[in-house]
């Protein structure tokens, strides 16, 4: 397969594998909103206006149950029939859902890839694209990857700046910045830091080196958008990224890795007799 045929064929299996991710992701907020539920109403703090509008109260099950099961029944639907009503309505929910477990509560991780995943492939229907459309599939995976390039471009700069004021602010480049990026996020959490953990970060140049890689290649993420290569090579390093952050930073976004997965999938590889892929 060409490059453009190619790019097309993935994305159209990627449109369903997306979906049924949606359905898995819904059990997982349930779980995620059941375990919140114990904690006091009282330290309930929505961060966003929006989340101010819509929530001002921790919502009771019923409403947000019934929120689940609504947007489970559009997924599902949109399964059997591509719509582009259904494709807004479940964009809309999942935004709704996410609003009152995330961002407050003092978590700040807020499923914006998951939700701008759905967002970018509202108007993005299997049964319309054909070879010649391969742009807007392009411009779908430069739309998840730009939000990783965005973050390793905020920590060069921010360096950068550092090192030229000649402030007095921890570095990515000192020798314990990953380590005590670790700490910190330990203590933020009230947890101890496991004993493997400290004696990983013994080998500090070792983490300099690895912390400049790690931001270099989050910054070129985008460029995954151009080439089926590279945007297999970034799925597999943003996967990695996403296990380092959820053991060593407690970041908690387990369920961006099946996301990703669905989302970046190099799926031709079963398909057979494959011919130069052009890439």
């Amino acid at each position: 397969m060409k490059y453009a045929q190619l790019t097309v064929f993935n994305y159209k299996i990627a449109y369903y594998a997306i979906r049924i991710f949606g359905l898995y992701w819904l059990v997982a907020q349930y779980g995620r909103f059941a375990e919140l539920t114990g904690r006091p109403k009282e330290l309930y703090e929505p961060a966003l206006w929006i989340q101010k509008m819509m929530f001002p109260e921790y919502p009771g099950a019923p409403l947000f149950i019934g929120l689940l099961v609504a947007c489970g029944i559009c997924i599902a639907a949109s399964l059997i029939k591509q719509s582009y009503i259904l494709n807004v309505l479940i964009f809309l929910l999942i935004t709704v859902i996410n609003l009152p477990i995330s961002a407050n509560f003092g978590i700040r991780h807020t499923n914006h890839l998951i939700i701008l995943g759905f967002f970018l492939s509202i108007f993005l229907l299997p049964k319309n694209l054909d070879e010649k459309d391969y742009k807007q599939v392009q411009y779908f995976y430069l739309g998840l990857l730009i939000t990783y390039s965005l973050a390793g471009m905020s920590k060069f700069l921010g360096t950068a700046k550092n090192i030229l004021k000649h402030t007095d602010k921890l570095l990515w480049i000192d020798k314990d910045a990953a380590k005590l990026n670790t700490y910190e996020n330990y203590l933020m959490a009230d947890r101890v830091v496991p004993e493997w953990i400290k004696q990983v970060y013994t080998y500090d140049n070792f983490w300099v080196v690895l912390t400049v890689m790690g931001i270099g290649l989050q910054f070129l993420c985008f460029a995954g958008a151009f080439n089926r290569k590279l945007l297999t090579f970034f799925m597999l390093f943003i996967i990695i990224f996403h296990l380092y952050t959820y053991e060593f930073v407690l970041a908690g976004a387990l369920n961006l890795i099946p996301f990703v997965i669905a989302a970046f999938f190099p799926y031709h590889i079963f398909k057979r007799n494959n011919q130069s892929l052009g890439v």
